[in-house]
């Protein structure tokens, strides 16, 4: 098996939205200690690479993205309630969004198997003109139109587990058939988006599917939303990629949000992932870091995934995975997105 290309650096260390603040540099410093341990016979350690202007505008309003170059070289500068830039921030998003890009390069010419993308900021909550939820630049919405300008990619799928709802995500292709874009998340919670009738517009229509979860829900309910929705919605798309918004914010650890995943859930979802690549998409899968703000849990819980990258094969997705309690949501999101099919 090839080795699995995993992007980190310790540039991704200045982007510095002050103290006290969540999405603070630690999070970056347990992944830069895991990423130590690594064997190097199975994991390629990759530095970012800058993104280009071009590249940052395939899903961001050139005046935004000079809005964002503007703050370069200010202490601080306040782009949103909760997202705050510092000198460096700027280029860290650029290094960042491009190391994703690069991610995506080593796997389309078959040179890693697979990728991992350890990054900050994140992204998922990011407009196309606006700053929000700690992200700049949404890079995984840039990584899809990538595939498409850069591969030739038709059929795009964007899974998204942070608890968060990717509210950038899904408006980057809400009228746009070749990106599937399913999120499960809490709700209500930030950011407000998400609800079950949120599916798309136009030709879009039915191409967005959201899981709006109560707090509370652990393993099962999170494999239960995954073998009853997140597989039959990607077996019917027949994606050429799969991307993944890998927010370990429902950790039930994690100081930020209700939810009582743990690493087995993590390893589970992404062995979901795994299988359907394999699949589909001749193995053709990213992972990319969101949130996840207890130290403790991001580390142990990024480790799983990573692990789940280099085992290739193993037993089919559990059927008996328990989660009773969310299925008249889960009938609830079936329903809405019958008659698309």
């Amino acid at each position: 098996m090839k080795r699995s290309a995993i992007l980190i650096d310790r540039e991704f260390l200045k982007h510095m939205p002050g103290r006290g603040h969540p999405e603070r540099p630690e999070r970056l410093r347990v992944l830069l200690d895991l990423a130590e341990t690594l064997d190097p016979a199975r994991f390629q350690l990759m530095p970012g690479r800058v993104a280009s202007r071009s590249e940052i505008e395939l899903c961001h309003d050139p005046k935004y993205v000079q809005l964002v170059e503007s703050t370069a070289g200010l202490s601080q500068y306040v782009l949103d309630g909760d997202t705050i830039t510092s000198p460096d921030s700027f280029a860290v998003a650029l290094l960042a969004t491009g190391g994703f890009l690069k991610l995506l390069d080593s796997v389309a010419a078959g040179e890693s198997s697979n990728a991992f993308a350890m990054i900050r900021p994140p992204g998922h909550h990011a407009l196309r003109n606006r700053a929000m939820g700690f992200c700049l630049f949404n890079t995984i919405a840039v990584g899809a139109q990538y595939l498409k300008t850069a591969h030739g990619a038709t059929r795009i799928a964007i899974v998204d587990w942070d608890v968060h709802h990717g509210n950038g995500t899904q408006e980057a292709f809400y009228n746009d058939p070749s990106v599937l874009f399913v999120s499960a998340h809490q709700y209500p919670f930030y950011p407000g988006t998400g609800g079950v009738a949120e599916v798309g517009v136009k030709e879009g229509a039915g191409f967005t599917i959201n899981v709006p979860l109560p707090a509370g829900c652990g393993d099962a309910e999170y494999l239960r939303v995954f073998r009853d929705v997140v597989i039959p919605a990607i077996e019917r798309f027949g994606p050429q990629w799969i991307l993944v918004s890998a927010g370990f914010d429902p950790h039930r650890q994690d100081p930020l949000a209700g939810m009582n995943v743990t690493e087995a859930g993590f390893s589970q979802m992404a062995r979901a992932m795994l299988q359907l690549a394999e699949v589909y998409c001749g193995g053709k899968v990213a992972f990319l870091l969101e949130g996840g703000y207890d130290l403790t849990a991001l580390r142990s819980s990024v480790a799983g995934v990573l692990e789940r990258l280099q085992q290739s094969g193993g037993d089919k997705f559990p059927s008996d995975v328990g989660g009773e309690k969310i299925d008249p949501l889960i009938r609830a999101v079936l329903r809405t997105h019958d008659q698309f099919y």
